[in-house]
């Protein structure tokens, strides 16, 4: 951690002034990024975060939405390695309602959530509309 926070302390300031965000995406628990980000000192870093990595990693991804708020996320990416949404692991629902009480309005990314053989097109068109049946957008 200590290079990663080295490094961003580097970028950080130049980032602030371009008014770009820098979203860490790791296997890290929510406290680990928060501790990064509090080392740095910079509203322009944040975390991007991934339910199925933080999942895969052991962490408790219903705690940590919480625990990271809306201020803390700059996006998340919606996957289920291998799996449509809401035929994998990951309780989609939950995740959804956590993100809704938390404030969150930010970007949604789809990745990694097709089954081997399944049409990529149509694989993603059914993510779309699962999320579409969780989320309001607007």
């Amino acid at each position: 951690k200590k290079m990663v926070i080295e490094r961003l302390k580097k970028v950080a300031p130049h980032a602030e002034k371009q008014g770009v965000t820098l979203g860490i995406e790791s296997y890290l628990s929510a406290a680990e990024h928060l501790e990064i980000i509090d080392a740095v000192g910079s509203n322009a870093v944040k975390v991007y975060y991934d339910f199925r990595n933080s999942a895969d990693a052991g962490h408790d991804i219903y705690a940590e939405i919480p625990l990271l708020g809306k201020d803390m996320i700059c996006e998340l990416h919606m996957k289920e390695n291998g799996q449509r949404l809401g035929e994998g692991t990951l309780d989609w629902p939950r995740i959804a309602k956590l993100i809704d009480q938390s404030g969150y309005k930010g970007w949604m990314q789809i990745e990694g959530a097709r089954p081997i053989g399944v049409d990529i097109v149509q694989c993603y068109q059914y993510n779309r509309q699962y999320l579409e049946g969780l989320f309001k957008f607007s």
